[in-house]
């Protein structure tokens, strides 16, 4: 992904988180409807729930907001756009396998176990106390 394409994509997003503040005052003024604009942001269907129900009030700002953010985030370049597949499952696993040292498992005799140092009853006590928040 070059630099301008993430220069507009970060315009683009920016460009429609206002257009998504515009679009909650309204339907919040007009019809008592709340809507969550970072999860718009990130979930096309509810991004598309949204559209569609704005789209179906007689509201003309209403219309021309939708249709701007219906163009950046599922137009030809829009940001919901799907990027291309990652690849099999399995092909994934084993490539990451291959990268993770290997782990001795607890049967081997070889290893010795770590003992872990006992936790001080004070500091516990010192971290929960409520007084000490204020």
């Amino acid at each position: 992904m070059s630099t301008s394409t993430i220069v507009q994509n970060a315009m683009s997003d920016n460009l429609a988180f206002s257009l998504m503040a515009r679009l909650h005052v309204i339907l919040r003024r007009q019809n008592g409807r709340v809507t969550d604009i970072e999860y718009m942001r990130v979930n096309p269907a509810y991004c598309r729930a949204i559209l569609d129900l704005s789209m179906g009030l007689p509201h003309a700002d209403l219309h021309e907001i939708c249709l701007k953010l219906e163009d950046i985030y599922f137009g030809e370049d829009g940001l919901f756009v799907a990027p291309a597949p990652a690849g099999p499952l399995l092909a994934r696993l084993s490539a990451t396998q291959k990268l993770r040292p290997k782990v001795a498992s607890l049967d081997d005799d070889s290893i010795m176990p770590v003992p872990m140092p006992l936790p001080d009853h004070n500091a516990m006590v010192d971290q929960t106390y409520i007084g000490r928040l204020r």
